[in-house]
């Protein structure tokens, strides 16, 4: 049967030992929460861009980890890192091909623009070419709408010229968000114009 005495050195034995364990666990766990944070750092903004939803829970799972590192749980680090590793390289296998599928969507497009939106920039210079020349405006609009449709108009020919330029670099993603602000705006000059085609 234990004293008191004895009871108090036993507590005190298995505090250290549990110390001791605790502390043996740190180094691992603050190397593995290193390495996480490492891996996912690297590709961590095409998967943000590509599978934001993804990359979510994979950075909420690395928070835990922190979390649980921060309140001294090493244990729970260790245990946890390795489904934590596997949903990282899950992640970046994911976003390489989520990235690819985008840059082969983003090509397509452009190549759907590049061929439909010269025609359409034709038809609508001519069509102004029409009101401008008769000294007339189009239904619904005054001489200073007209004035500023056509200004709108040639700016977008400009923004459009700059979409080219990009396309031809082969920086597709640009060339599409700017192809697409000129289509709106080809859009509703046709439709402004009385014109049929938008959309």
């Amino acid at each position: 049967m234990f004293r008191p005495k004895h009871v108090t050195r036993f507590m005190v034995v298995a505090v250290a030992v549990l110390a001791a364990a605790c502390a043996s666990q740190k180094e691992p766990a603050e190397k593995a929460l290193a390495e996480l944070e490492g891996s996912l750092a690297k590709f961590g903004e095409q998967a943000e861009k590509y599978m934001p939803e993804e990359y979510a829970e994979v950075s909420a799972q690395l928070a835990g980890l922190k979390s649980s590192y921060d309140a001294g749980d090493y244990k729970a680090v260790v245990t946890g890192a390795p489904k934590a590793a596997a949903a990282v390289r899950k992640l970046q296998a994911d976003a390489i091909i989520a990235k690819a599928d985008f840059a082969k969507k983003m090509t397509e497009e452009w190549g759907e623009m590049a061929n439909a939106i010269p025609g359409q920039i034709a038809a609508v210079d001519k069509q102004i070419v029409r009101y401008t020349t008769r000294g007339g405006t189009p239904k619904g609009l005054n001489r200073d709408e007209f004035k500023e449709l056509v200004a709108s108009f040639d700016a977008a020919k400009q923004a459009w010229g700059q979409a080219g330029e990009a396309g031809n670099a082969g920086k597709y993603e640009d060339a599409v968000t700017a192809a697409r602000e000129v289509k709106q705006v080809i859009d509703s000059t046709m439709q402004a114009l009385g014109m049929s085609g938008a959309g």
